[in-house]
């Protein structure tokens, strides 16, 4: 879920990209750190799985509301235990998937979900409130790939779930993805904030104080 942060009136989404190993994870984020502002990308390692970061500010803040803070983790390489990949879902508000379209590993990307869907379980990501993106890259391995045949494989539902083809060397097309997930965040958050600020319908407002007049009715004659 989104974390407001109030010393700097700010509210911060958390990105989880995920995939197998070699999909091009990496480079889909350092892409994205390019894009905005040059942001750093920074690395750790967990379970023997090399963690990447990156943070910057969304270019369109929520109308009459904070500034919005972005961070973005990716897993490189297999990580040894499930826990890193937990760790990387965990309170995520956008997810991007990335699948190999190398004839010789887009298979493994089934038993990848799987493991994701299993995963997500564990940490109660909530799908219902969670932005989700299936992203087919290196698709310059896989020419004649059919999209729709693939994601009928993967059981990927098309009005709920966003997907972008790409290459290896499209440079910062590679963030196509990463950004509709932030810009469906963020665009969420807006409606939430809205819908909260709004002034009760007048029907509402006369239902109201007719319920508090009926509690008082109902205290004297008690």
């Amino acid at each position: 879920m989104a974390r407001w942060k109030n010393d700097s009136g700010e509210v911060i989404i958390k990105v989880a990209i995920s995939g197998q190993p070699g999909s091009g994870k990496s480079s889909i984020i350092r892409s994205l750190a390019k894009e905005h502002a040059q942001a750093a990308v920074s690395t750790g390692i967990i379970s023997e799985a090399e963690v990447l970061r990156t943070e910057f500010l969304w270019p369109d803040p929520i109308p009459s509301g904070p500034y919005v803070r972005v961070k973005v983790f990716a897993l490189s390489g297999n990580p040894l235990h499930q826990a890193a990949e937990q760790l990387l879902l965990k309170d995520a508000d956008a997810l991007v998937f990335v699948v190999d379209c190398d004839p010789e590993c887009i298979a493994e990307s089934r038993d990848y979900l799987v493991s994701l869907i299993s995963n997500a379980g564990h940490v109660e990501l909530d799908w219902t409130d969670t932005s989700v993106a299936v992203q087919y890259n290196r698709s310059e391995r896989y020419p004649y790939m059919n999209v729709a045949e693939v994601d009928a494989w993967l059981e990927v539902e098309h009005d709920q779930v966003s997907r972008y083809v790409t290459t290896s060397d499209e440079g910062e097309g590679l963030t196509v993805a990463v950004n509709d997930v932030i810009r469906k965040t963020v665009s969420r958050l807006a409606e939430q904030m809205k819908e909260s600020s709004s002034p009760k319908k007048p029907d509402e407002g006369a239902k109201d104080a007719k319920n508090a007049g009926d509690t008082k009715e109902a205290k004297a004659e008690g």
